[in-house]
């Protein structure tokens, strides 16, 4: 087997296996029926244009952006901005992280990033200095980032994180953010895998689904809202120190959260 290959293998086998430690905790198959493994990316660092592919029948080239959604992003106004996240290369960007990296520092205006489905393999980090970042995902069902960092491979839990935010007035919605980490055995020593720290004052989150096993969503500090949200975890799969306001749905195999709300 050649290494590329190898890597590809090695990837593959962590994602398979928190999915089926997360059906087992709580069946979901709409999610997982729609992120199969076919859909999963992996993220590559520079811009593309719009990519051709043959059809299978005629000479003509063929766009797979075709069926990409008129209009977007739609124009920038004085209060909003726009980016695009595409993983077939159909807008601005192919990863999350190239699209935060673009927004202006301590910028006034409204961040809108317009994220298309798809499974977007990659670590996220939005920081101070980039407030005011919107992340539209297009079902919670459809669009995800995760990652698989666990409290052993990051020299601690607060880094685990799949995606950490410490801006201010940060928004998502119709989104998941997941940790891929295997489920830990019990007693298994720095086996937390967080799959959301959010550290930054007034977030919101909509309709966003936040999935892992152990220490899912860090609630860390400031004051955030969590409306009509999917969070799935086990021990302490929220925890933090947040001033926080839920109405969300939960799915967990025990209870054993430390909250502070």
């Amino acid at each position: 087997m050649s290494l590329k290959s190898n890597n590809l293998l090695s990837l593959l086998v962590p994602i398979a296996a928190i999915f089926a430690s997360l059906y087992l905790i709580n069946p979901n198959p709409q999610f997982f029926t729609t992120l199969s493994p076919s859909s999963i990316y992996f993220g590559r660092d520079h811009h593309h244009h719009r990519p051709h592919r043959k059809h299978p029948d005629t000479r003509n080239d063929e766009s797979i952006c075709d069926d990409f959604p008129p209009g977007i992003p739609p124009p920038n106004t004085n209060t909003t901005s726009y980016l695009c996240v595409d993983r077939k290369g159909c807008c601005n960007f192919t990863t999350v992280q190239q699209a935060v990296n673009a927004v202006p520092d301590f910028t006034l205006k409204r961040t809108i990033i317009w994220i298309n489905s798809g499974f977007y393999y990659e670590k996220v980090m939005v920081p101070k200095t980039k407030p005011n970042i919107t992340f539209q995902g297009q079902s919670y069902t459809s669009t995800a980032i995760a990652w698989n960092d666990t409290a052993k491979s990051a020299n601690g839990t607060f880094y685990s994180g799949s995606v950490q935010v410490f801006a201010s007035n940060f928004i998502a919605k119709n989104i998941s953010f997941m940790n891929l980490a295997p489920m830990p055995a019990p007693g298994a020593e720095g086996a937390q895998a967080v799959a959301m720290r959010i550290s930054g004052d007034q977030a919101e989150f909509r309709g966003c689904g936040f999935f892992g096993a152990q220490d899912t969503l860090h609630d860390d500090k400031g004051r955030h809202y969590f409306k009509d949200c999917y969070i799935q975890g086990s021990i302490d799969f929220i925890f933090g120190n947040a001033r926080s306001l839920y109405e969300v749905y939960m799915s967990i195999s025990y209870i054993l959260c430390h909250c502070h709300f």
